[in-house]
């Protein structure tokens, strides 16, 4: 047994009674496990979703936050899965024997897929931010995702490529897991949609790189835009390769796990840097500015990608326990699938019985001077 193992074990007694709390005089605590990468390529990721969570707790429990008329209080428990598989599943466990009534993440989503049957057989409530589609199915309708799924940014992706772009000859570079290939499948098939097929495709692993050789085959090929299904490691390595040969006439579209601040702070030298958006920025949102004043607030620095969506998970997760009156994890869930819960920056959050968002908006950005910009959203491609 581990000593971090051996650590959380020692606090199941403790955080059994606190989360069942109230009928002793103390409040009642939801304990919710934080399971993501803060360290590693997703780490900021993964440390977004973390601050956001905290930043929501320490507010409820400021607040008179209520739960049949005893004030709620929010425990934050965090880990760090590295973005590994192995490390994502004891952790689960491991917060599991602690007692947690409820969990935010992983990040990613081969970590998710190992990670949902564990946390599905105790019936807790398992919000997500990780994207693939076939998530909310390994389950046992406990998983709620926060944000639209791959399915749905594959179709945006081909409609964004063929309609918006006018995309001719396009060339995909796939990540070689269920990730990838999930994307893969989706935006194949809405591609054929629009009489258009690949001209050229590779498999990139998460911890390898696209030889720079493929690119030089894919300028041979005439590629006029390049899909790219994986992640920033790997990106950064396609534009360096792309530099080096001097093809400015490509455009590049990418997904949410690189629409980040590194990316856009990179010199870009391509046609243009599209990415698809499943996490919108709070600043598109009605009430974000008051989310993003109290996030640079509290950690004097502005989210890197999707806070809001953690920040948004743990009201949830509360309002669903107060309109249940009750911390038991089936009634949770239940009760997240029949309202409408009262989160801050996304007010119109809505679970369907699947899990997924009844409202699920992708957004298309583009680097502009070293920032996303915005140039569209839609729930409907």
């Amino acid at each position: 047994m581990t000593a971090p193992r051996r650590l959380l074990l020692t606090l199941t007694a403790l955080a059994t009674s606190l989360l069942f709390a109230g009928c002793n005089g103390r409040p009642p605590t939801l304990s919710i496990g934080v399971l993501v990468a803060q360290s590693g390529p997703s780490g900021a990721r993964g440390k977004d979703l973390l601050q956001g969570a905290q930043l929501a707790a320490e507010e409820i429990n400021a607040s008179d936050f209520r739960l049949d008329g005893q004030p709620l209080h929010i425990e934050i428990r965090a880990t760090d899965d590295k973005g590994e598989v192995e490390a994502a599943k004891t952790q689960a466990r491991d917060l599991i024997d602690t007692g947690v009534g409820a969990m935010i993440g992983p990040v990613n989503s081969n970590q998710a897929a190992a990670v949902i049957p564990i946390v599905a057989a105790k019936g807790l409530p398992q919000m997500i931010t990780a994207t693939s589609a076939a998530l909310p199915a390994l389950g046992q309708g406990n998983v709620l995702r926060l944000l639209a799924n791959d399915d749905m940014q594959g179709r945006a992706i081909a409609s964004f490529a063929a309609e918006s772009l006018s995309a001719k000859r396009i060339a995909l570079i796939v990540e070689k897991s269920d990730y990838g290939h999930g994307l893969n499948a989706s935006v194949g098939a809405a591609l054929r949609k629009f009489q258009r097929d690949a001209v050229a495709s590779t498999e990139v692993d998460d911890k390898g790189q696209v030889a720079p050789e493929t690119i030089a085959q894919f300028r041979q090929a005439g590629v006029d835009t390049i899909v790219f299904l994986a992640r920033e490691p790997q990106l950064m390595g396609v534009l360096d390769a792309i530099d080096k040969i001097g093809w400015t006439e490509v455009t590049v579209v990418g997904t949410n796990v690189v629409r980040n601040r590194n990316v856009a702070r990179r010199p870009v030298h391509v046609k243009a840097l599209y990415a698809t958006a499943t996490a919108i920025d709070a600043k598109e949102f009605p009430q974000g500015k008051q989310f993003l004043d109290a996030f640079q607030k509290r950690y004097n620095a502005d989210p890197v990608w999707g806070a809001q969506y953690a920040y948004d998970a743990v009201y949830a997760l509360a309002d669903g326990a107060r309109q249940a009156r009750s911390l038991d994890p089936a009634d949770i869930v239940k009760t997240l699938k029949r309202i409408e819960p009262a989160t801050k920056v996304n007010q119109q959050m809505r679970f369907a019985d699947s899990g997924e968002q009844v409202y699920p908006n992708i957004g298309v950005y583009k680097v502009d001077h070293g920032a996303w910009t915005m140039q569209m959203m839609s729930a409907v491609w």
